[in-house]
């Protein structure tokens, strides 16, 4: 796969797999370095642990002041419990020290509000759940966003609830009392804010309750949204370059404590149609604190700001937390952009309901996220025994198959150049590794350029005339008669999409996809097409669901005189691994998912004898990745946990002395290893409908499948 679109960087910093805590920036206190090391360190090919922010490349790996987590880079702050140690970063060419702030006490044996007493938890009674909703215009006008906060909250694994659509929201505030959390999208305009209805939101906000609005607006004569917020203006802008959060850090930022996180780009310089963004202006007469600061050229303003109201606070964002018009990178990289609106009302509902939360967790099982591994085998010596010995394809599953892990093999079935191989596809299957992946059958460059014909191609009369049809149709059906499992995967060659491409492949019996780069949809979790509120021009609302490709084994860099690919080899293997760890590292701090793409073959101008470097690579990861916090699973599989996660509803409370109750009502298929996480540690947990269970400090994994429709009442006590 080569992609000339994005020019990928390769300078990162790594802060390390500190606590799931909120970071806080602070100098690299003295102390003792070696007070956090990570149980599993990661293992660098060549043995060196980069330590000092020099813009020196001092372990060999071509990154530059690149510090993973290991006891080298291990740091302390002067503030205790939770507070107390971190790991070292580089951040503006200096070392500085990244440990979790202060956040709501709650029962796990730390002292997470960093006061120097452990499990002091107020006794108080919460329902953790969002209500989304949003005056009448709302629906008309900012009904993507309405769709996107929606969506947002489904990845997340938040129990919410919206607003009916079309409706005025005085009906839905009146309810607030039901929830924690209260979101209000798109924009609020001052004008549709009664004074009873912001006087309503105040007082949901002093009982302890959290209210998030999005770009509060005037004009002047009509400020009751900007009263809300705490504010005196608000104004347009749209020379923002970037959202740096560099002011006070609330539960509700916690997890922006990557370098990446705490800077996000939101423009190019060169952008001409910019996102918008509005500058806030916090009333002085208020209890309001900058949060977060938009940046342009030769100017910062207030983006993101908190109004403290009793023992709750309301959020005011300058900016959607979608939209972005630039990108770091295209693969290779971790780009959390499209996660932060994920990660803050997270947050958000923490703060809301005093950490004590119930949460449908993103994988299957006790661990913090997922590595997807797949293989694109659209070369001859991936699919054909050579020199190299045995087809690319069955030596990486072999390594695979020795770990006991289950990859995912598109297949491209190019018979018109001769190098499919069907015989490939059985013995894959034979070593567990179907179902398969389709990749096409020509693997065309300029797939969205393609006619559409007619979807009654077939093998005997495909190949003279190349259509959309043609190479998603044929490619199933061959990989179908093949190995008897239609595929279900689809990847496109050079990640190539079409607006027509997304209702075809559901229409063809597709349900998950992988065709777009880190770069061009930077999500770390899957993203729901049909749901979801942006680029459905692209998407079509078809019901599949896309898994962004974060690491390969090939970056594309510019070069003096032009755009070169730079492929995975003995002289860039501690790159490569090292951006791959790092990418897995910052993943499982989100509770996200890695999705990595391995060509088992020779790569674009290597000697046969690179697929060597390949594999040796392949399976070092492998070794390694339960250090990482991560689970490795297919993309097949993966994809119908997350579709049964998405189709089941999650209620929960919390009663102080007693713990949490709550019900998990299934969909419409199967739901396999569903997994609730909850604010405390558990102690115990009952379901009868739920069958064998099995605790996991915070997580509770439901071992087997549950069927269609089960609703599961649930009780869990806590230390």
């Amino acid at each position: 796969m080569l992609d000339l679109r994005v020019l990928c960087g390769v300078s990162v910093v790594v802060c390390g797999a500190c606590a799931r805590h909120p970071a806080t920036v602070a100098g690299d206190a003295g102390g003792s370095e070696a007070s956090a090391t990570a149980a599993n360190e990661p293992r660098h090919p060549d043995g060196g642990i980069e330590t000092e922010c020099n813009g020196k490349d001092d372990d060999g790996d071509g990154l530059i002041d690149v510090l993973l987590p290991t006891g080298a880079n291990g740091c302390r702050t002067s503030l205790p419990g939770a507070c107390a140690t971190g790991f070292a970063m580089c951040q503006g060419g200096k070392r500085v020290c990244v440990a979790p702030p202060p956040m709501p006490e709650v029962a796990d044996g730390i002292d997470n509000d960093c006061n120097g007493k452990v499990d002091d938890v107020p006794d108080t009674s919460v329902h953790p759940r969002a209500l989304v909703l949003a005056p009448r215009y709302a629906w008309s006008d900012a009904a993507s966003d309405i769709a996107t906060v929606s969506s947002v909250l489904a990845q997340a694994g938040i129990p919410y609830d919206v607003q009916p659509a079309g409706t005025d929201w005085d009906k839905a505030i009146p309810t607030l009392g039901q929830y924690a959390l209260a979101i209000v999208p798109g924009y609020l305009e001052g004008d549709a804010v009664r004074v009873d209805e912001r006087n309503a939101l105040e007082q949901f906000a002093s009982r302890g309750g959290v209210v998030v609005v999005f770009k509060p607006v005037g004009p002047a004569e009509f400020p009751q949204a900007w009263l809300l917020a705490g504010l005196r203006s608000s104004e347009k802008h749209k020379d923002e370059l970037d959202i740096r959060f560099d002011g006070t850090r609330p539960p509700a930022v916690a997890s922006m404590d990557s370098p990446e996180e705490l800077t996000i780009h939101i423009n190019d310089p060169t952008t001409a149609d910019r996102p918008e963004a509005y500058a806030l202006d916090p009333d002085p007469a208020e209890k309001v604190e900058v949060v977060a600061h938009g940046v342009s050229v030769d100017a910062s303003w207030p983006v993101i700001t908190r109004r403290s109201l009793g023992t709750g606070a309301i959020y005011a964002i300058g900016h959607d937390l979608t939209t972005f018009g630039a990108s770091r990178c295209y693969v290779n990289c971790f780009e959390p952009a499209g996660d932060i609106l994920r990660l803050f009302l997270e947050g958000a509902l923490r703060e809301s309901a005093s950490g004590h939360v119930v949460l449908k967790h993103t994988v299957p099982g006790e661990a913090s996220s997922a590595l997807i591994v797949t293989h694109d085998v659209d070369a001859n010596e991936a699919e054909n025994e050579g020199p190299w010995g045995p087809p690319g394809a069955l030596q990486s599953a072999e390594i695979e198959r020795a770990r006991g892990v289950r990859a995912t093999y598109n297949i491209t079935t190019d018979y018109v150049t001769g190098y499919y191989n069907e015989q490939t596809l059985r013995d894959l299957c034979d070593v567990g590794m179907c179902p398969l992946g389709a990749h096409s059958v020509t693997h065309p460059a300029g797939l969205g350029e393609l006619p559409d014909g007619t979807c009654a191609e077939k093998r005997p009369t495909y190949g003279a005339k190349k259509t959309l049809c043609g190479e998603v149709r044929v490619s199933r059906d061959l990989i179908a008669q093949a190995t008897g499992h239609p595929p279900r995967v689809w990847r496109s060659p050079y990640l190539g999409t079409s607006p027509k491409l997304f209702a075809l492949l559901a229409k063809s019996g597709f349900a998950f996809d992988s065709s777009y780069g880190i770069g061009d949809l930077p999500y770390n979790l899957p993203v729901d097409l049909a749901a979801v509120g942006f680029h459905q021009e692209r998407f079509a609302h078809a019901r599949l669901l896309e898994f962004p490709v974060s690491c390969e084994d090939g970056i594309v860099e510019k070069g003096e005189a032009a755009a070169h690919r730079v492929e995975l080899q003995a002289s860039t293997r501690a790159r490569f691994g090292d951006l791959w760890r790092y990418v897995l590292l910052r993943n499982a701090q989100n509770r996200a998912v890695t999705t990595l793409l391995l060509h088992p073959s020779r790569g674009r101008g290597m000697a046969s004898d690179n697929l060597e470097v390949k594999l040796e690579a392949l399976a070092s990861l492998l070794d390694d990745v339960k250090g990482y916090d991560a689970v490795v699973r297919p993309m097949e599989e993966m994809g119908d946990f997350w579709r049964a996660r998405l189709d089941s509803s999650l209620d929960g409370s919390y009663e102080g002395g007693t713990g949490y109750t709550g019900t998990l009502t299934i969909g419409a298929t199967t739901a396999p290893g569903l997994t609730l996480e909850f604010g405390d540690a558990v102690a115990s947990f009952t379901c009868a409908a739920c069958g064998e269970t099995r605790i996991h400090g915070k997580r509770v994994t439901i071992v087997g499948a549950l069927p269609p429709k089960t609703k599961a009442s649930f009780a869990a006590s806590v230390r």
